[in-house]
């Protein structure tokens, strides 16, 4: 056993809450980590070196004799910190997450199949109150694929969120192979770790090829201290490199991608794109980074005409429907290749099974089958759980410190509530609201300036742009704040910073930010939102500026090498500092890293030199630890704080859709229908990382909405919601 001490947590014997002070300091006994010392084949970090953990070649198995092999290849993907299914912001179980349900799969799919290969593929250690163990040897969910015998983990971007000490001692500490082909060291363009790892399955070879998100170092711009001395390159070039020297070296029976990347590229090359080139190389993709279910099926050259060959099974998973995808075998296998993922937070296992037949001494192709098995209402594996139960302990306790008081309602509903059709709360099933989108993202509310306000203070800027990252951000009078809130209304990493921007350079960046709505066309009663732009995409702008968005008029457009094509028109500044807009003005500006790095930085409209305030410096970096911090210092938070600046920004839209919503004829017999649920909003399932509602209800066009079936005399809340929501998982 060993003794951790954690400070600000209180854990009394029997698992109940007791009182906490900032002079507190318990002490908590945890289970030893199961590994205390990296891997003898890589006893350091060395600058300049490949990091492996592993033999050139991993033998599962070695029955030689055998003429023909199933291989099986398991795969989870962005467990973002869910060793158990509980969403500890919330304060809420997921009967669909975890890696406690995985576990239990996990056991069965090895019942069958004692020889699978399992690989997690990504953004593993980041969110969910992981943060908590980050100065711990061996981070616990690195700890618990290690106790569930994992054999490859491939690092996402999340994994650089943090000081590269951090990904280097628990790259180190994990069992099996670390992968990512385009990860290079700087000074001599060597392999930061391997590119990829061989199997050997009874005589037959499988490599697995990892990959990570080139655009890494713009997520990071702020923070290069997290990749310091590595190199991201291309994903493409990468897998291709990685691919002609394994197939050169040790010529594999079974080639199998393990990519942290999307579908569609988001700066640089996707799956799909990946998928196309090579699928004469690949027999299998899984994928991460997107949170998505998906089983499609990729022919070469040919990265548009994607076939979906999923099929829903039993158990709220999915299953390759063969009947569409036919079969996959010596005769075919160079002509397409079938990628997965694995969903999100351990809401799924993947597992591909790979059959081969020895002929005249050689293995040959006989068939992929692809799976995609939900752990929705799965029970947790007791054993995983109670090795682990002190991470659950902390976390939950670490969440549910009251920190103080919340008076007013952060969102002005009538209830306080965020929906703006029924005013009522966040749906966690289906993992947005019930029916239409949260008030506090077409106004200007004080949920919103209470980021905004703190990013105002800490930087001394004029200007402030945050996001509302969560459907599920609120804060309603009376209630506890709790250090869980914080994390609720602020999900991500982020530091801070503030840099000086040009008036012009302003305007684009904001032109940029209100492209996430769709455009305006008479008769529409809500605003909607344009496909594929996810909700952190989207800032709102406060502090010293008035401005006005007009969504009638043309949207910011951009071309592949992010040169503005069309400048957009939709956005109006009055003022800034009490003075007249003036594009050629410099003008200071509080943004968070990832912003900075990935839009503001990367499209040229502010860089390094122009940062002049930098949280990195401050004993509480993290924005979302400033909110906490905030709460602490006043014994609360109250809504008439953060009330001063309202009104700084509106639609000019809002009017006439709110006296659409009131017109006395068709326009209120509908709004009042969807209030009630008895009609619904379209929403865009195909997103499955960020389903949202793409289309705006319009009085003038039925295809804007649809009957809610589930609506009678006496339906119940529940199913109301889910006849809004008939995809959720």
């Amino acid at each position: 056993m060993k003794i951790i001490n954690r400070s600000l947590i209180c854990l009394s014997i029997v698992a109940a809450l007791s009182g906490c002070n900032d002079d507190d300091t318990k002490y908590i006994e945890v289970p030893t980590d199961p590994i205390e010392v990296p891997s003898p084949y890589s006893p350091v970090v060395a600058e300049g070196k490949v990091l492996t953990n592993t033999p050139d070649i991993v033998v599962k198995s070695d029955d030689t004799d055998k003429t023909e092999v199933t291989i099986s290849i398991g795969a989870t993907s962005d467990l973002h910190g869910r060793i158990f299914g509980y969403d500890y912001a919330t304060n809420s179980e997921d009967v669909d997450a975890g890696l406690t349900r995985v576990a239990t799969l996990l056991a069965d799919a090895r019942a069958q199949d004692p020889n699978i290969i399992m690989i997690d593929i990504g953004d593993t250690v980041q969110g969910n109150s992981a943060q908590l163990f980050n100065d711990d040897p061996t981070h616990p969910v690195v700890s618990s694929l290690n106790a569930l015998d994992f054999d490859v983990w491939v690092p996402g971007n999340h994994e650089f969120n943090f000081e590269r000490s951090f990904i280097d001692r628990n790259l180190a500490n994990f069992n099996g192979a670390v992968l990512s082909a385009n990860i290079k060291w700087e000074s001599n363009s060597a392999n930061y770790i391997r590119g990829y790892q061989i199997f050997e399955v009874d005589g037959a070879r499988v490599a697995v090829i990892g990959l990570t998100p080139a655009n890494v170092p713009n997520w990071e711009a702020s923070a290069p201290s997290h990749f310091a001395g590595l190199k991201f390159e291309e994903e493409l070039a990468s897998t291709q490199a990685a691919m002609d020297e394994l197939v050169a070296e040790y010529a594999p029976d079974v080639i199998v991608g393990a990519l942290h990347l999307g579908r569609s590229g988001e700066y640089g090359a996707g799956v799909h794109d990946i998928a196309a080139a090579m699928a004469d190389k690949f027999d299998v993709i899984l994928a991460g980074h997107e949170h998505a279910t998906y089983i499609e099926s990729v022919k070469l050259g040919d990265a548009e005409n994607i076939v979906d060959i999923k099929v829903a099974d039993d158990s709220n998973g999915y299953v390759e429907d063969k009947s569409i995808s036919g079969s996959y075998d010596e005769s075919n296998r160079a002509e397409s290749v079938k990628i997965m993922e694995p969903g999100k937070w351990g809401s799924n296992l993947a597992i591909a099974e790979i059959k081969l037949a020895k002929v005249d001494d050689k293995w040959t192709m006989v068939d992929t089958t692809l799976t995609n098995a939900s752990t929705k209402n799965v029970a947790e594996d007791t054993t995983l759980a109670a090795q682990f139960q002190y991470v659950d302990d902390i976390s939950k306790a670490d969440a549910n410190e009251v920190i103080g008081n919340v008076v007013g309602n952060f969102t002005p509903t009538s209830t306080g509530k965020p929906d703006i059709a029924t005013e009522s709360d966040y749906d966690g099933d289906a993992g947005r609201l019930y029916t239409t989108i949260h008030y506090a993202k077409v106004h200007d509310t004080p949920l919103m300036d209470v980021i905004n306000k703190i990013q105002l203070d800490a930087s001394g800027a004029t200007i402030s742009a945050a996001s509302l990252f969560s459907d599920s951000s609120n804060l309603e009078d009376g209630e506890e704040y709790t250090k869980g809130k914080s994390t609720n209304l602020y999900k991500y990493d982020n530091t801070l910073l503030a840099v000086n921007i040009s008036g012009e350079n302003l305007k684009k960046y904001m032109e940029w930010s209100y492209t996430y709505f769709n455009q305006y066309k008479d008769g529409d009663l809500t605003i909607s939102f344009t496909p594929g732009v996810a909700a952190y995409q989207y800032d709102q702008f406060d502090g010293a500026i008035a401005y006005t968005v007009d969504l009638s008029k043309a949207a910011q457009e951009m071309d592949a090498e992010y040169n503005i094509t069309t400048a957009g028109e939709r956005i109006s500044i009055t003022e800034i500092d009490g003075k007249p807009f003036d594009p050629a003005a410099t003008y200071s500006l509080a943004l968070n890293s990832y912003r900075f790095g990935s839009q503001v930085a990367k499209f040229g409209w502010a860089s390094n030199d122009d940062v002049t305030y930098d949280s990195v410096n401050e004993t509480v970096y993290a924005i979302r630890d400033m909110l906490t911090e905030y709460v602490i210092a006043n014994q609360g938070i109250d809504v008439a704080d953060f009330s001063d600046s309202l009104n700084t920004w509106s639609f000019v839209q809002t009017p006439a859709i709110e006296a659409a919503r009131t017109d006395g004829g068709a326009g209120q017999a509908l709004w009042e229908d969807i209030q009630e649920m008895k009609t619904c909003v379209q929403i865009d399932w195909s997103n499955a990382k960020y389903p949202g509602i793409m289309t705006s209800v319009n009085v003038k066009d039925a295809s804007t909405y649809f009957t809610n079936t589930n609506y009678k005399d006496g339906a119940t809340a529940e199913e109301l919601h889910l006849g809004c929501n008939i995809e959720a998982k």
